[in-house]
């Protein structure tokens, strides 16, 4: 059975409830809840005792956050709702991708959460605000995160969206670095603030910067300071890259959870 829903404060009164259940996976759902996104598409799927909240904010997919329908069950939600894509938890979103499935994995992540940080080595670095002057660099720098991540599509409107999206993170004082002197080295923001946590994302170092232990000193850095005010920090990392895993988890970050992203494949959209 799938419940459509025009008003956003009841669907919130339904989804909320059921997305705290698991708040360490659901922080994504949870955090655009919280912010106000304005929705395309607002549902509550249920097979038996199952239920699955559907998010969909953007045009390229729906959020599906809860439990694990049938085999059947998924793909049958899937197909009355139509979507170019999906993200969930994988075993959520895996019986889309079975053989003849019309998508693929556009990205496949680690969901981990932290409460309490390792201190890693100390860096004669200095951690603090993005300020208004360095959002060139910062601009520059969401830009290559985009290209190396494939998180948005490489096109003139994408470009446009992470300038904006990085100006916004630095008026609202979410933008953070590690500074050499007057040299930005890395940045990450805080994003999707709730109750139970806040999400770590936009972690980049240029390349000529890495494998120093700049990225994890400076999430280290970011994490506690966010610990001041929240109980708990999540970040999504590329699963594919056992590196990347492997420095969050030695800082203090728990894997609890795979989020896969997926999208059709162009014979299909």
């Amino acid at each position: 059975m799938l419940t459509h829903y025009r008003d956003y404060e009841s669907f919130k009164q339904i989804a909320v409830p059921l997305l705290e259940q698991r708040s360490d996976i659901h922080q994504l759902p949870l955090g655009i809840l919280e912010r106000g996104d304005v929705p395309i598409l607002m549902a509550i799927a249920r097979e038996g005792d199952r239920t699955i909240v559907v998010l969909q904010t953007i045009e390229e997919q729906a959020i599906l956050a809860g439990d694990a329908f049938t085999y059947n069950g998924i793909r049958k939600l899937s197909r009355i709702l139509n979507c170019p894509g999906y993200i969930g938890e994988q075993t959520i979103i895996e019986p889309l991708l079975a053989s003849h499935s019309p998508f693929q994995i556009k990205m496949d992540q680690g969901i981990y959460t932290l409460r309490t940080v390792i201190p890693p080595a100390t860096l004669e670095y200095r951690f603090g605000l993005i300020e208004p002057s360095f959002t060139e660099d910062a601009v520059r720098f969401g830009w290559a995160f985009i290209e190396e991540t494939g998180a948005l599509p490489a096109t003139e409107r994408s470009r446009l969206k992470n300038e904006q999206t990085i100006r916004k993170h630095i008026e609202a004082g979410t933008l953070f670095g590690l500074f050499d002197g007057g040299q930005l080295l890395a940045m990450a923001s805080s994003s999707r603030p709730t109750a139970s946590g806040v999400t770590i994302s936009y972690v980049f170092t240029p390349q000529k910067w890495r494998k120093q232990g700049i990225a994890s000193y400076l999430v280290a850095c970011l994490s506690d300071h966010l610990l001041t005010n929240y109980p708990m920090v999540s970040l999504y990392t590329d699963w594919s890259n056992p590196t990347s895993n492997k420095i969050y988890q030695a800082i203090g970050f728990k894997l609890v959870g795979r989020s896969v992203q997926i999208t059709k494949r162009p014979k299909y959209q």
